[in-house]
């Protein structure tokens, strides 16, 4: 996590710059128990993403960090992931140790709740001792909508004192069109002596330690910042952080984040047909990816930026899943359901029906998560689902499903899929609104996203579908 604070205590006989040791440190991670889903393991804390977690299939777990060398822990901070909210940890210790075997208390917080989704909360160590384990007690408390009372947190920060010229900048703005200027800021920690700066793609205009950019490609746009002062040197990336956008083309920076195809199973039928089906798993990914992101969002700065998409074929009893992050996202199909399920449909259906599901997975990837905790879990299952299912019906992958009569509109998936695509035909530019309403809604439900992109109660929309579906 790249976070640098300062903390003023009375122990201490000046201001201490304090630095997330996970992020620059050697260290080793261990939990209590064996990872519930390979790609949410304890790993996924310490991984400088926000956006990936660490889950357990317990509603009480340990994990653990271990240090090379002894620290002094003034603060630590913990981050919701981005769902489930009725997953987070609720109570915890935070406990050290010099030899892995004797731990004290550092700190111990009961009632603790987060009050949005991927909300970093940092607290300040009570017993602020030299430690090189640090062991987090988590306890969660209640039920998901799922029936589950599963563990899980997206990112783990520990933060001691440092000298070392810790590089920071901000910028005025990062989304600019072709020419038009930005200032970035030097806002390093600890006086550093000598600045670096280097911008791939950029017209640079240096200014003592601060920098003045233009581009004139369409495009993402990363920065590095090299700090140096008499205690050593230190250095900060961030990765696609500007954006420059030709207005007359604004798909035209759009960039597609490298294909890896795994197959874990090449043997069983289902294998093999998925195989001779989509023999270009990359291609079709690409395809769905470039059609889709347009029916969410407006231009391509506004697209959430993936390095990688891993396609993973595996033989398991969920028929598809979409796990990993904002730089990472893992798509799984299952051999077994294409092996039993499909068995006895033609070439062409099943062909339609894997890219149905691709849709609805890619979708899961591209969309917005509401960030409020005011909805309540069904209302955010509703969200996620019933988008992914819009943007698939409205994408034509939907033929092998049809609208029915329901009590309610938060049923997710087709359930509420149809009655947003039937929205969407009524509303111009409904799904990258209803989409944004996300991120744009404060106090976010279901029924205020509604009505935020309408203008009408969902309930009486509600009951004009329902009637057009009697017809």
């Amino acid at each position: 996590m790249l976070l640098a604070a300062v903390c003023s205590q009375a122990a201490v006989a000046k201001d201490i710059v304090l630095y997330d040791i996970t992020d620059k440190e050697s260290f080793t991670v261990q939990a209590q128990h064996p990872a519930f889903v390979e790609n949410e393991s304890v790993k996924q804390l310490f991984d400088s993403s926000i956006h990936s977690k660490f889950l357990s299939d317990k509603s009480q777990a340990w994990v653990q960090v271990d240090f090379e060398d002894a620290f002094q822990i003034h603060q630590y901070s913990l981050t919701s992931a981005g769902d489930a909210p009725a997953r987070d940890p609720k109570h915890w210790q935070v406990k050290g140790s010099v030899d892995g075997k004797n731990w004290l208390i550092l700190d111990n917080q009961t009632e603790q709740s987060f009050d949005s989704r991927a909300q970093t909360k940092t607290y300040t160590v009570a017993n602020s001792q030299h430690v090189k384990h640090v062991r987090f007690e988590l306890k969660q408390q209640g039920t998901t909508q799922w029936g589950d009372s599963y563990l899980q947190v997206a990112d783990i920060g520990l933060f001691a004192a440092t000298d070392l010229p810790l590089a920071s900048f901000e910028f005025d703005k990062r989304i600019v069109r072709l020419n038009e200027e930005i200032t970035i800021t030097n806002t390093s920690d600890n006086d550093p002596d000598d600045v670096e700066w280097i911008i791939p793609g950029a017209k640079i205009k240096h200014m003592g330690n601060d920098v003045k950019v233009r581009f004139t490609k369409p495009g993402s746009y990363s920065v590095t910042l090299k700090t140096k002062n008499s205690t050593g040197t230190d250095s900060i990336t961030q990765k696609n952080v500007i954006k420059a956008m030709d207005i007359h083309r604004p798909w035209a920076g759009l960039q597609l984040p490298k294909v890896v195809v795994k197959l874990e199973d090449t043997e069983s039928e289902g294998a093999k047909r998925l195989i001779k089906l989509l023999p270009n798993i990359e291609q079709a990914i690409n395809e769905v990816t470039r059609d889709l992101v347009p029916m969410l969002y407006k231009n391509f700065t506004e697209v959430p930026e993936f390095e990688q998409v891993t396609f993973r074929l595996k033989w398991m009893d969920t028929l598809a899943y979409r796990a990993g992050d904002y730089s990472n996202m893992e798509i799984a199909f299952s051999s077994k359901y294409i092996t039993e399920r499909l068995a006895d449909k033609p070439d062409e259906q099943v062909t339609y029906e894997l890219l149905g599901v691709l849709w609805h997975e890619l979708t899961h990837g591209y969309q917005l998560f509401p960030q409020s905790a005011t909805g309540s879990p069904e209302e955010t299952h509703a969200f996620i689902e019933g988008m992914a299912d819009l943007i698939r019906i409205n994408a034509g992958f939907h033929k092998t499903r049809s609208p029915e009569l329901s009590e309610t509109w938060l049923g997710g998936y087709t359930n509420t899929g149809f009655f947003l695509s039937w929205l969407s035909k009524r509303y111009e530019a409904f799904e990258h609104q209803f989409n944004a309403t996300a991120t744009e809604l404060p106090d976010w439900t279901f029924a205020a996203a509604i009505e935020y992109v309408t203008g009408e109660k969902v309930e009486k929309l509600w009951q004009e579908y329902q009637a057009e579906l009697t017809k």
